[in-house]
């Protein structure tokens, strides 16, 4: 099989040259996730030729021409279309060639369109020239326009684009559904490296000097919930207990103060995703307090939620409404959301035995690990993809 593979990413080889001059060269969501998927199509043994404009635009790069070498990975080939670096000039450019791409591909075997269907350029080049083609084109959908934070003409646009793919892969059934279900689909809530299943988990701070550490690592917005865990986590009191905040946003300034209120709380500023990864591995507990009144939450199943899992460290979540029932025995609940309820849920969670949480934690990366591996997901698109032919 091969599938034709459109986005605006590369190789993390060259995604973190190109953001190296970025002041926090942090991975964003959407390189892991697209990465991680080419990657285990590759491993799949299907033959990934996949069509990007790379992740540049003025903010990343003073660049006025945009051009890297194509690159080759095991089975996966990535074309990155030269562009210049000025709006409008150079998604233009990106949509001639990803279209000429697709046309010229040779249909010498089974083929398959995948594509991040909210990438206006690469989807309209591929949604076309794969129509020409007759070739399936299956859309990717990690979001709804409806949900961007984005002027009347782009949402009306990228749900037109949207809507001329033959099938789609969803991150919850309620997408499906705000969509019209009208036609073929599958839902994949995300996906984890397949290879980090054989790295050592680092020693514990809790083993270290009996710091039970509760770790958040994300946007740092009050409407995500952190205003409600830093209240929560000092209304808890407990003691032995450090609460770590990795990352930045609107709430950041009122959590600098809390730290000032109680040196319990810490403001670890941002960090690249490996230092992260190996602080996950050493807390006590890993929390995701996203609210679940907001109606984009049925929409989504936060990335973040996946790799907590698989760090081996228990997670308490809320129990957003995008969260299949297959996932709440692997998890600690926040029931209640409020600051009285988040802090009543620590103390019920840390006042288990250490043995008892860490088994939690292990039973919820054993589950991803077998479940939801990159290898895993990307093999039931193919499968998919098959069955809408």
């Amino acid at each position: 099989m091969r599938i034709l593979y459109g986005y605006s990413n590369c190789t993390d080889t060259t995604y973190n040259r190109i953001v190296s001059e970025r002041n926090y060269p942090t991975m964003v969501p959407d390189q892991k996730y697209h990465s991680l998927m080419i990657r285990g199509f590759s491993e799949n043994g299907c033959e990934v030729r996949a069509f990007s404009g790379l992740p540049v635009n003025r903010a990343v790069t003073a660049r006025k021409l945009v051009r890297e070498p194509d690159e080759r990975e095991d089975n996966a080939y990535f074309h990155y279309i030269t562009t210049l670096n000025f709006p409008g000039i150079r998604q233009l450019m990106i949509f001639f060639g990803a279209f000429f791409g697709v046309m010229g591909v040779k249909k010498d075997q089974e083929t398959f369109a995948v594509c991040d269907g909210l990438n206006a350029a690469v989807a309209s080049a591929f949604s076309l020239a794969c129509k020409l083609r007759r070739i399936p084109r299956v859309a990717i959908v990690t979001d709804l326009p409806d949900m961007f934070d984005a002027g009347r003409l782009r949402k009306t646009v990228s749900n037109f684009l949207l809507r001329r793919f033959d099938g789609y892969v969803y991150l919850t059934e309620y997408m499906n559904e705000y969509m019209g279900g009208k036609k073929p689909y599958i839902v994949l809530e995300g996906h984890v490296d397949a290879a980090i299943a054989p790295s050592d988990p680092q020693t514990a701070y809790e083993e270290q000097d009996g710091t039970k550490v509760v770790l958040y690592a994300g946007n740092i917005h009050s409407k995500y919930g952190i205003k409600a865990l830093a209240e929560g986590f000092m209304l808890a009191d407990i003691p032995d207990a450090q609460l770590r905040v990795y990352g930045a946003g609107d709430y950041q300034e009122p959590l600098v103060k809390l730290c000032e209120k109680d040196p319990r709380i810490r403001y670890m500023g941002r960090a690249a995703n490996e230092v992260i990864v190996k602080e996950e591995q050493k807390a006590s507990l890993l929390v995701n307090p996203r609210p679940t009144d907001n109606e984009y939450t049925k929409y989504s199943f936060p990335s973040k939620n996946m790799e907590y899992m698989a760090s081996g460290t228990p997670l308490m979540t809320t129990k957003l409404p995008g969260m299949p029932e297959e996932y709440d025995s692997y998890v600690y609940l926040i029931e209640d959301e409020s600051a009285k309820g988040i802090a009543k849920t620590l103390q019920k969670v840390l006042a288990l035995s250490r043995k008892e949480r860490v088994l939690k934690g292990q039973r919820a990366r054993d589950f991803v690990l077998t479940q939801k591996t990159n290898v895993i997901q990307s093999g039931r698109i193919m499968d998919f993809c098959r069955q809408i032919v």
